[in-house]
C-alpha cells in the first residue's frame, strides 16, 4: 500500500515575486495541499464556509481574510458564488521591497489564521487596482495600504501577549518608528531596558532570527533606500547607519545584497 503524499501547488507564473487575481469559483471546494514557498492572502467579501489550516478548522464568515503561511497544508468548503481576491506572496517581494513597513505588516498578518472585517471598506478597490498594477513601486504602496487596512480590524493591545513577544514587538516598532537605524544591539536594548541577551533571546522565540539578525535586515533595507532616493555618498551613509567607515559598510552590504554600495547604485539607477 503506498502512503498518501500532500499535493504542493504553485500558482505562480515565472519571475512574479506579487499575484492578485479574482477568486476562482472553480475552487470552491478543495483538498489538503501546501503551497511551493509562498504566502497567501485570501480576502472573501462574499461567502460563508469552512477553512481547515494544519488540522484546525475554523467558520468562515465574509468579509474575512484567510492566511496560509508558506508551510501550512490547508483546504476549504465555501459555498458559491463567492466573492474577493487571492494575493500570492513570495517572500523575496518583501525582501526586496525598500518599504520597511511592508516586512513588519506581513509579520503581524502572519501570527494569524483568519482575521475577520468589520467591513469590506476599500480592500476590493485597492485589490482591483493591485491586479492590474506591474509597476513594483506602485505594487508596493497598494499593498502595504491593503495591509493597513487589514491591520485596522485587529485590536492594538493584544492582551495575550507574552513577555518575550511584548519585547519582540516593541524591539520591531522601534525599528520602524526611530527617525534613523543604527547598527548596535545594545543601542536597542538600552532603550528597552533589557540586555542584548535577553532581547536576542525574545527576537529568536518569536520570529526565528536573532536580534542582529532582523537589525541587520533594517539596516540593508535603510541602507537601500538612502543609496536610492539621496544623493548621499556611500562614506556619508555609512556614518549615518552608525558604521566607522566606508569600507566597513561596503563589506556588510556585500554580505547581506552580494553587491557592494556602489554596485547596488550603478544597478538601480
Amino acid at each position: 500500500m503506498t502512503g498518501k503524499t500532500i499535493i504542493i501547488k504553485d500558482k505562480f507564473a515565472p519571475q512574479k515575486l506579487l499575484n492578485v487575481a479574482k477568486f476562482d469559483n472553480s475552487k470552491v471546494v478543495t483538498m489538503p495541499h501546501k503551497h511551493n514557498g509562498y504566502l497567501e492572502l485570501v480576502f472573501l467579501s462574499a461567502t460563508s464556509g469552512n477553512h481547515v489550516i494544519d488540522g484546525k478548522e475554523s467558520r468562515i464568515e465574509a468579509p474575512c481574510i484567510l492566511i496560509i503561511r508558506k508551510d501550512s497544508v490547508h483546504h476549504w468548503t465555501l459555498n458559491a458564488p463567492v466573492e474577493g481576491f487571492v494575493i500570492l506572496v513570495k517572500k523575496s517581494f518583501v525582501d526586496q521591497s525598500l518599504d520597511l513597513e511592508i516586512a513588519r505588516m506581513v509579520d503581524q498578518i502572519s501570527r494569524f489564521d483568519t482575521i475577520y472585517l468589520k467591513e469590506n471598506g476599500f480592500i476590493p478597490v485597492l485589490l482591483e487596482i493591485l491586479s492590474l498594477e506591474e509597476n513594483k513601486i506602485v505594487q508596493e504602496g497598494l499593498f502595504r495600504s491593503f495591509l493597513a487596512k487589514v491591520l485596522e480590524n485587529i485590536n492594538k493591545i493584544e492582551h495575550s501577549t507574552s513577555l518575550s513577544q511584548n519585547l519582540y514587538l516593541r524591539f520591531i516598532e522601534l525599528l520602524n518608528k526611530h527617525s534613523k537605524i543604527i547598527n548596535n544591539v545594545a543601542f536597542y536594548a538600552d532603550i528597552l531596558h533589557t540586555s542584548p541577551q535577553n532581547l536576542s533571546t525574545a527576537c529568536r522565540k518569536n520570529s526565528d532570527n536573532t536580534a542582529s539578525q532582523i537589525l541587520a535586515a533594517y539596516i540593508i533595507k535603510e541602507a537601500k533606500r538612502l543609496i536610492f532616493y539621496t544623493n548621499n555618498s556611500i562614506a556619508e551613509i555609512a556614518f549615518s547607519l552608525g558604521f566607522t567607515d566606508k569600507s566597513n559598510f561596503s563589506k556588510y552590504f556585500k554580505r547581506y545584497t552580494g553587491l557592494t554600495p556602489s554596485e547596488f547604485k550603478k544597478k538601480n539607477n
